[in-house]
C-alpha cells in the first residue's frame, strides 16, 4: 500500500494565505510582505514565494512589477466584466440543464439555499448569507453534471466570493435586493420562463463597485 504524502510546505502556506484573504485579514489591494509572513510562520521565503505564485494563478494575488505581491483589487471595469461573465455562464448552464432534464432538481436545490440565505440574512450574518447566496447560483452550474464546466467555475469561485462579500457589505439595500433578485430568478426557473430568467439574471449581474 503506497504511503499518503503530507501536504507540502508551499501547499500549507497557500491555504493559510488564501484563508486570510477570504476572511479579509488581508484587505483588497493590500501588499503582502514576504519577510513578514516568513517571520510569522517561522519558515524560509521560498515556500511563500511559491504559494504566492499559486495564488496569482488563482487570481487572488496580483504580482506588480517592482512592487511585489498584492491582494487583488477590483476596478469598475474588471468588476463589471466578472459579473457579466457570471451571467453568461449561468444562463448557458440553465439552457443545458433544461435540455438534460435536470432543471426541476436544480430548482429544488436553489429553493433550499435561498431559504438558508434568507435565514442568515434575518439573523444579520453577512458571511453566511454570502456563502448561501453563492451556493444558490452554483446550483445551476452543478446541475449540468458537466465536470469541465464545474471545474472552470470552481477555479474562480473565490473571486466570486470576494465580489459578493463586497456587495453585501455595502449596505442593507444591497443585501435585500440580492435576495429579491434570487427569488425572481428561482420563480423564472420554476416556470421555465427563459425570457424572465434572462431579464432577472441581467439585473442580478449588473454589478458595479
Amino acid at each position: 500500500m503506497p504511503q499518503l504524502q503530507r501536504l507540502s510546505l508551499k501547499a500549507q502556506v497557500y491555504e493559510i494565505i488564501r484563508q486570510k484573504i477570504l476572511q479579509q485579514e488581508y484587505a483588497l489591494g493590500e501588499k503582502l510582505n514576504i519577510d513578514t509572513i516568513a517571520d510569522e510562520l517561522k519558515i524560509s521565503n521560498s515556500p511563500i514565494r511559491e504559494a504566492l505564485m499559486m495564488l496569482s494563478q488563482d487570481g487572488l494575488i496580483e504580482m506588480v512589477p517592482n512592487n511585489g505581491a498584492h491582494v487583488i483589487s477590483f476596478s469598475e471595469e474588471g468588476f463589471h466584466e466578472i459579473a457579466s461573465s457570471l451571467y453568461v455562464v449561468l444562463y448557458g448552464a440553465y439552457d443545458l440543464c433544461v435540455r438534460q432534464g435536470t432543471i426541476d432538481q436544480v430548482a429544488r436545490e436553489m429553493e433550499h439555499y435561498l431559504a438558508l440565505q434568507q435565514k442568515c440574512y434575518d439573523e444579520g450574518n453577512i458571511i453566511e448569507t454570502v456563502k448561501y447566496a453563492l451556493q444558490f447560483d452554483k446550483c445551476i452550474v452543478t446541475g449540468t453534471k458537466n465536470t469541465h464546466l464545474i471545474s472552470m467555475y470552481e477555479r474562480i469561485e473565490d473571486i466570486f466570493y470576494l465580489m459578493a462579500l463586497h456587495n453585501n457589505q455595502r449596505g442593507e439595500d444591497d443585501r435585500h435586493n440580492n435576495i429579491t433578485e434570487h427569488r425572481m430568478i428561482l420563480k423564472s426557473i420554476q416556470a421555465q420562463d427563459a425570457a424572465a430568467l434572462h431579464r432577472w439574471l441581467g439585473i442580478h449581474y449588473d454589478k458595479h463597485l
